[in-house]
């Protein structure tokens, strides 16, 4: 039993519904192990509020000082604003984009 770092893009109305789609999108393609590595491994998510833009330099700096301090099994979420958002979310009303990163049972 180890731990490996994720991190996965979605598009719903809330983080709530993201990290749901996100976690049966996980179990679909990975199963219901426990340990397959995914987000579905992770009891629910943190908003992060301090976060630089996503897809950044900083962003990524950022990202990488979190994994280091993280608790395992823990995941984060970004919301995915900007251009890059507004690319993700194609046009779709009241959709938007989030980011969720962690540590996951693998």
């Amino acid at each position: 039993m180890g731990a490996c770092s994720f991190g996965v893009t979605y598009v719903a109305k809330t983080a709530r519904e993201a990290y749901s789609g996100a976690v049966e999108d996980a179990q679909y393609e990975n199963g219901h192990d426990s340990y397959n590595g995914t987000i579905s491994t992770t009891d629910g998510f943190s908003m992060a509020r301090d976060a630089p833009r996503y897809g950044t330099k900083a962003f990524i700096k950022w990202e990488e000082e979190k994994d280091e301090t993280m608790d395992k099994y823990s995941c984060l979420c970004v919301e995915i604003t900007g251009k890059k958002g507004k690319e993700m979310v194609g046009g779709r009303r009241g959709m938007k984009a989030f980011y969720f990163f962690g540590i996951a049972a693998e």
